[in-house]
């Protein structure tokens, strides 16, 4: 009970973004029923967590509308996200590099326009994600090791579906289990695996929406795999800071983004 208490009294409003620097990224189709994914308000999103059994589930808000609709397989690394008209709005595609995890968030179907890459740094509970935003959209064939700092540093307890989106030391958006939080109690049995994803105002909930369901992709690849998990307790044995733990420690302590 002190437990959850302490984590309840710990949640604090996302800040999100002022009008002028609001970021979209994943573009409305003209046959869906919204006019934009970046809202001046902030939006609560309902997520169920992938299994080794199934990733596919609906995306909802928080009267448990259906957003968008989650396929795809642990297996083959892949997701895709198609929006209320059922269109293909993004899909991810998982790749290797040694001890990181890579997933580029496309446009479309697979192949496609990559928007955005993740670098998964596995940690256990507090692994890292760092996310670089491509504007414009890159061709798969001269995607390379991004050279340049992180747009959003996803940060905290990403395992116990507890961590923060960051851009700078603003919070774009976070991620609790409903009943750590705010707003309708819904969807409050365990058994339903669901956690809740607040963002803030003026950010594109599509592309966050996408990327926390990344997050939870790349994590439970690297928690189920060997290899992950020995360079985990290797690293353990000898604590001296990471490339993206101190890119995480330098992201916090840029200034924060003007509202």
């Amino acid at each position: 009970m002190m437990g959850g208490s302490k984590s309840k009294e710990s949640i604090q409003p996302v800040q999100g973004l002022s009008e002028q620097n609001s970021l979209s990224v994943i573009p409305i189709f003209r046959t869906s029923l919204r006019d934009s994914y970046t809202l001046n308000r902030p939006t609560t999103l309902k997520l169920k967590k992938s299994s080794m059994c199934s990733v596919d589930s609906n995306i909802l808000d928080s009267r448990g509308f259906y957003f968008l609709r989650k396929s795809g397989s642990l297996l083959t690394n892949s997701l895709e996200f198609r929006d209320d008209a059922g269109n293909v709005v993004a899909s991810l595609e998982k790749k290797t590099s040694c001890s990181i995890s890579i997933a580029w968030v496309m446009l479309g179907s697979s192949p496609g326009p990559i928007v955005a890459s993740l670098y998964h740094k596995y940690r256990g509970r507090g692994s890292i994600v760092n996310i670089f935003i491509h504007n414009p959209p890159l061709p798969a064939e001269i995607i390379d090791d991004v050279d340049r700092d992180p747009d959003i540093v996803v940060s905290g307890d990403i395992s116990g579906n507890h961590y923060t989106f960051l851009l700078g030391k603003r919070s774009l958006a976070q991620v609790y289990h409903q009943s750590e939080g705010r707003g309708p109690q819904v969807f409050l049995d365990p058994s339903l695996n669901m956690y809740t994803l607040e963002i803030g105002p003026n950010v594109d909930i599509a592309f966050i929406a996408i990327c926390a369901s990344a997050v939870d992709l790349l994590q439970l690849r690297s928690t189920l795999s060997l290899i992950d998990n020995c360079l985990y307790c290797v690293s353990s044995l000898n604590p001296v800071p990471t490339d993206d733990e101190e890119d995480l420690d330098e992201h916090l302590k840029s200034p924060e983004q003007p509202e």
